[in-house]
């Protein structure tokens, strides 16, 4: 989150001399750079503007952040020099240089690590916890958030503590944990009270997200306003913003209209003002929904086409820096392997010229024994000692080499391994793209050639009539399309976490038949709930919920009017349970059944009404049932029908 990188840099700067609001000018900063005697104390004053300009004016703390860090290293103040590069590092993640933001955390933590700095090692691995919350890495947030809680125990640190369960709550609520979430944010609750209030407002503000996600309004509306009294007291405009949308989104539960634009629009007002885009996102989005329960259609779409572009904007941005962050890497590993190449080069020729030396000394000994043999006894025996001394420094030192050449074979494996990690993440980025650009881009397109026809008086009253379901046609397969592709992405990068749990899995075929009833009136399609009640199954909820939805939806698309569609469940064995979805509609033909479950996701046909597919579904539900340690498969008979079943573990396995 946003606010806790300004939080960060504000504490750090909390036992200094200086002690300025956000509100107050850098000028009135830099008058007092002209007052101080010391060179720490100039230092102070560069990195407290850095502090003013984060989050505002990035570029600007970059500036003063990097006179922070020449005057840090001059005087070799490393406490200094962390802050300075802490700094730094926040100025590029706020202007979207992940590259550059790494590589400042990075050296930052090389600083803090030299000088066995706890609290510093703590610090910056909350801002790398950051960093990777930023774009989208919640499991390796966690783990670095984890640090840093680690870090600020062995130093008994309280506060620091209460931040790192803050963090970690973050982390877990992004990641759809908000129970977990809940239970970090209570402790970092009970930790604030006992330290006068440390950063309630933000626990406030997290604690009423997380019971928004688990629509328990009434508890979230009374965090919220406590939250928002303290963000009012301190004039925390990144607070006030976003508990006004919280708000915004509880009235909108309660369908108070009326209350909820007033949020909004305060919302807003201060996302427009201080340019956060996160808060700008939600606020559009927000607005958009306002419209349409208001019936101001028009308007709302202006809403969503900004809340689309803002987002796509800063996904664009963020993805730019992230293959420039990859490329860099790339490259580095590249010249890691050539100096390791190196290395063992070199290794090899000293080993070879040890060897030289030896033997060389080895032949002067020889020499010298045969020249002592006839004086004296003695001196043979001491020169076979030397010998044997000479051997021994031999073995030991060939000894040392065996060893560093397991260590760079170790090392090469690492680096071989890490590349391949690279390359398949970039090889999902590519697939992600493709199936955007292919399968999103042009019903879109089309949609939106239709409206400006509408809007622009070509298109009269009855002929709109006619396109109308047209146009709802293709907004449910862009939504569909748009569901399927998120949790596809979510399984795809390993952000996809699995909560299994016991289940009676006739009510969830229940209620996705009741979901989905309208759909297949609209064919006159019937559909018949043949599913056994008491068949537990030992599974994810909301993973099996997609897959029976998706199998559902796709059975009525290719499903004549006047059709029929059953779903029922069997017991297989003790250790098992398979559901079918089984309809009388056009069939798959034989040789295209085996492409139905293909990893590409492009095959697809249109429905009996020429409804429009994506090949994501099927895919999805192949990824999830394999997760849960199932299989998935589909019978069909062209122009007879189809059956796709599953299987899932039964309960009482």
């Amino acid at each position: 989150m946003t606010e806790l990188k300004l939080l960060l840099i504000a504490l750090f700067l909390l036992q200094f001399n200086f002690s300025f609001s956000q509100k107050t000018e850098v000028d009135s900063l830099l008058k007092e750079y002209k007052k101080c005697k010391t060179d720490s104390s100039k230092i102070d004053i560069y990195l407290s503007v850095a502090a003013v300009y984060l989050n505002t004016e990035p570029s600007n703390a970059i500036v003063y952040g990097k006179k922070a860090l020449a005057d840090a290293r001059k005087i070799h103040d490393c406490y200094r020099e962390q802050l300075a590069l802490l700094t730094m590092g926040m100025g590029y993640e706020d202007i979207g240089d992940i590259n550059n933001a790494f590589s400042y955390f990075n050296e930052c933590y090389k600083v803090a690590l030299n000088a066995n700095d706890i609290k510093g090692l703590a610090e910056i691995n909350l801002s790398i916890g950051i960093l990777y919350s930023d774009i989208g890495n919640q499991q390796l947030a966690l783990e670095y958030y984890t640090n840093a809680y680690q870090y600020f125990s062995k130093a008994n640190n309280q506060r620091g503590i209460c931040k790192s369960y803050l963090n970690m709550s973050d982390a877990l609520y992004n990641s759809n944990n908000s129970d977990k979430a809940l239970f970090y944010l209570q402790k970092a609750l009970e930790i604030s009270r006992n330290n006068n209030g440390y950063i309630l407002l933000y626990i406030y503000s997290n604690i009423s997200e997380a019971y928004c996600r688990k629509k328990e309004f009434n508890l979230a509306k009374e965090n919220v306003l406590k939250g928002l009294k303290l963000a009012e007291k301190s004039d925390n405009l990144y607070i006030l913003s976003s508990d006004y949308l919280i708000l915004a989104k509880i009235y909108l539960a309660f369908n108070d209209v009326a209350n909820a634009e007033i949020y909004i629009k305060k919302g807003f007002e201060i996302a427009e003002q201080t340019g956060i885009k996160e808060v700008l996102i939600d606020s559009y989005d927000l607005y958009s929904q306002v419209l349409k329960k208001q019936k101001k259609f028009h308007e709302a779409l202006q809403f969503e086409n900004l809340y689309i572009n803002t987002k796509d904007s800063v996904q664009s941005s963020l993805n730019n820096n992230l293959l420039q962050a990859y490329e860099t890497e790339k490259k580095d590993m590249e010249l890691a392997i050539i100096k390791t190449s190196e290395l063992q080069k070199d290794a090899e020729l000293k080993k070879q010229h040890f060897v030289t030396i030896i033997i060389l000394s080895t032949l002067l000994l020889l020499i010298s024994i045969a020249a002592y043999v006839m004086y004296s006894s003695r001196k043979i025996k001491n020169a076979n000692f030397a010998l044997e001394e000479a051997n021994n420094e031999i073995n030991e030192k060939q000894k040392e080499i065996v060893c560093q050449n397991n260590e760079l074979s170790l090392n090469n494996e690492k680096i071989i391994q890490q590349s391949n990690h690279i390359e398949e993440l970039n090889n999902i980025k590519d697939r992600l793209f493709a199936i955007i650009s292919h399968d999103l881009r042009s019903p879109l397109n089309n949609l939106r050639k239709t409206l400006d026809l509408v809007i622009n008086g070509k298109l009269s009253k009855e002929q709109f009539q006619t396109v109308f379901p047209m146009l709802d046609k293709s907004l449910t397969t862009v939504s569909n399309f748009l569901d399927n592709l998120l949790e596809w992405s979510k399984s795809q990068l390993k952000g996809e976490s699995v909560e299994r749990s016991v289940f009676d899995i006739s009510l969830l075929i229940k209620g996705e038949l009741e979901l989905l009833e309208s759909q297949a009136a609209e064919k006159q399609i019937i559909l018949s709930n043949q599913a056994s009640v008491g068949i537990n199954v030992f599974a994810d909820r909301n993973m099996i919920d997609l897959v029976v939805r998706n199998l559902i939806s796709n059975a009525i698309k290719f499903c004549y009017p006047n059709g029929n569609i059953t779903v029922y469940n069997l017991q297989k064995g003790n250790d098992m349970v398979e559901i079918s979805v089984k309809d009388n509609g056009k069939g798959i033909a034989l040789e295209n059944i085996g492409k139905v479950f293909q990893n590409n996701g492009k095959y697809t046909t249109l429905g009996t009404n020429n409804e429009m597919g994506t090949g994501l579904g099927l895919l999805l539900c192949k990824n999830f049932i394999e997760k849960l340690g199932g299989e998935i498969g589909v019978e069909s008979i062209e122009n007879e029908g189809a059956r796709f079943w599953f299987t899932l573990p039964s309960a009482s396995f």
